[in-house]
């Protein structure tokens, strides 16, 4: 990977983070070729997630990339171009992985606290750690059919419907599922005396 001059920053006017969702082969060197491709069009990797080791050989990670604003587009082009790799989403980051750990801590204690309504809440908090485009609780019958793009997930009396643009694997929906059952746990313990 390419290296920054130190004065670089993510506040830099030029410069952005975005997030890419890969599909890579699971055999050595693919990862190689993906980071090589992303400094090549002058990109500098900041993170890397595994989110699931696909069936079929293969591997999908997000990569937390800062890029100046004008390269973008050569990147995703140089990201397309590779055989070993298929470019699920690229969009501007919504933080590091690691960043989840306070996203949650944030979340719950306004939930605990009362500081934000209970429905906004539960989908502001689940939604951004899952990085959807759109989160909203809603009554059971007014909730869509699920498909890869949307989960529907019960929570309380209602059903909390996350949408975006690319599919949400397994492993995000059983986060999910764990993060509501931990919201509906925090709820119960407000309104136990």
């Amino acid at each position: 990977m390419r290296s920054k001059p130190a004065t670089r920053t993510l506040c830099h006017m030029e410069s952005m983070e975005i997030m890419l969702r890969c599909e890579l082969a699971d055999r050595p060197g693919s990862l190689a070729a993906l980071a090589g491709a992303i400094s090549e069009a002058g990109g500098d990797i900041q993170a890397v997630n595994i989110v699931e080791a696909a069936s079929k050989g293969h591997v999908l990670d997000d990569l937390m990339v800062v890029v100046d604003q004008p390269q973008i587009g050569e990147l995703l082009d140089r990201v397309r171009g590779l055989a070993s790799v298929d470019l699920i989403h690229a969009g501007p980051s919504r933080g590091h992985p690691g960043d989840a750990v306070t996203r949650l801590a944030v979340g719950l204690e306004a939930l605990l606290l009362g500081t934000m309504e209970r429905a906004r809440a539960v989908s502001t908090l689940v939604g951004g750690l899952l990085r959807a485009d759109a989160a909203e609780l809603v009554a059971h019958g007014d909730a869509p059919p699920p498909d890869g793009r949307t989960l529907v997930l019960p929570f309380d009396e209602l059903q909390l419907v996350l949408k975006r643009a690319y599919r949400f694997t397994e492993a995000e929906r059983e986060r999910a599922d764990a993060l509501l059952r931990l919201c509906q746990l925090s709820v119960s313990a407000l309104s136990t005396p």
